[in-house]
């Protein structure tokens, strides 16, 4: 579940901040405010010319932050998180809601998965205000993406019950903890409220999506894929459905349909999916455009200061390749150094597999398994290092629970899957 936990953390964040924004911004249908980006970058233009007419304002300056994230959300492009980043820390010695400020730049740092700074912003937010419920939103996510599982839990008990952000973390936990039927209808609750309200229809898309996965685990692909195309029918090109889709498609064998679906998102911010375009490719009998793909991947994932964003798959892609085991086995340790959650320990735990190290592999995966309910993929993984050592009735029943619904195991433990067959 690692990458439906870190879509998660950047949409909620980026809900949150929009949350914040829309009671200053006109509600809209949702054909006008598809996947363009036109409006929202008219809107950032018109604040900019502000803010450099009174660089002081910090109030305008949080209204920029704010749409640097929406349009982060709509078009992916990590030039305008830098931004965000750069003006969020430079009005905070001028805000008068210093808890608000701390809980927004928490938020630019989570988008980066700058997971410890975020942490620690989320912190000083609370701390200047405990009572402030963004600020308490974002330590929730920040110690969940570090790891700090007992402070997440005690940061929901603070949240506001039957208000937004706490519904919409309480399905979190609830997802973590293995309580599809609980977290369903927990977010189920929060789309309906979402719905009613005056926010922008990504909100509401970004929600759908979120509910389509937890489904796709409660009643299986089909269900998944009503949701997806509902939160289209609310944000037309919405780029997290399109990519449910396309993971569905991928899941299913339809190389044609993933390969259309997922070039329509493929961009620097997710360089995983070049991953999945030349696993599609290779499958589609295309050897030298999947290379190009893998290409594009290395050139982002391997840039000055990105291992941090992209440590899981850049560590899995170097343990599918015996001659990049040992730079595997680094990222992961860094990884697991920068946040010990427990999908960095799941993805160390292939690593060592895949090196021969079993002892250490299976003491990763106990560590992987040691809170929250393990995903299917948790459940694969953990199923080959028993069966390495010899343990294969154990093994055997680990499996069967990953191949209860192959659909639902990352897309890296599919391709491997198959590669056996």
């Amino acid at each position: 579940m690692t990458r439906v936990r870190l879509l998660w953390l950047g949409g909620a964040v980026a809900l949150g901040v929009a949350l914040t924004v829309s009671q200053a911004v006109a509600p809209r249908s949702a054909a006008v405010a598809a996947g363009d980006t036109a409006i929202t970058s008219k809107s950032i233009a018109f604040f900019e010319r502000r803010l450099a007419q009174d660089p002081d304002n910090f109030m305008i300056g949080g209204q920029l932050v704010a749409r640097y994230l929406m349009r982060f959300q709509l078009a992916a492009n990590l030039a305008d998180v830098r931004r965000a980043e750069a003006i969020a820390r430079s009005v905070l010695p001028l805000v008068s809601d210093t808890a608000g400020a701390y809980a927004r730049l928490g938020v630019v740092y989570l988008t980066q998965h700058k997971f410890a700074a975020a942490y620690a912003a989320a912190r000083r937010a609370v701390a200047w205000n405990p009572r402030n419920q963004g600020a308490l939103g974002v330590l929730f996510d920040a110690s969940v993406a570090t790891g700090r599982y007992g402070v997440a839990e005690s940061t929901l008990s603070r949240l506001t019950p039957g208000r937004l952000p706490y519904q919409l973390r309480l399905a979190h936990m609830l997802t973590m903890r293995g309580r599809m039927d609980g977290a369903y209808h927990a977010l189920d609750h929060a789309c309906r409220q979402l719905a009613r309200s005056q926010v922008r229809p990504q909100s509401v898309a970004w929600c759908l999506t979120e509910l389509a996965k937890i489904q796709h685990s409660r009643e299986g692909e089909a269900s998944a894929a009503a949701l997806y195309h509902r939160a289209l029918r609310f944000q037309p090109g919405y780029r997290a459905a399109l990519e449910g889709l396309a993971d569905l498609a991928y899941s299913r064998g339809d190389w044609a349909e993933a390969a259309d679906r997922f070039r329509q998102i493929a961009v620097d911010a997710h360089p995983d999916l070049y991953l999945r375009l030349a696993e599609v490719h290779r499958a589609l009998g295309e050897p030298s455009v999947a290379e190009g793909w893998e290409r594009a991947f290395l050139r982002v994932a391997r840039a000055l200061g990105a291992e941090a964003l992209y440590a899981h798959p850049l560590a899995l892609y170097y343990a599918a390749r015996p001659l990049t085991l040992d730079t595997a086995l680094a990222v992961a340790r860094r990884d697991i150094a920068r946040r010990p959650a427990v999908e960095s320990y799941d993805v160390l735990s292939w690593v060592l597999f895949r090196r021969g190290d079993l002892a250490q592999a299976l003491a990763a995966s106990d560590r992987a398994r040691g809170w929250g309910a393990p995903s299917p993929t948790m459940e694969y993984h953990r199923a080959r290092i028993l069966s390495a050592l010899g343990r294969d009735a154990e093994a055997t029943g680990f499996l069967r629970l990953a191949l209860a619904r192959p659909s639902l195991l990352e897309p890296q433990a599919q391709a491997e899957l198959r590669d056996r067959r």
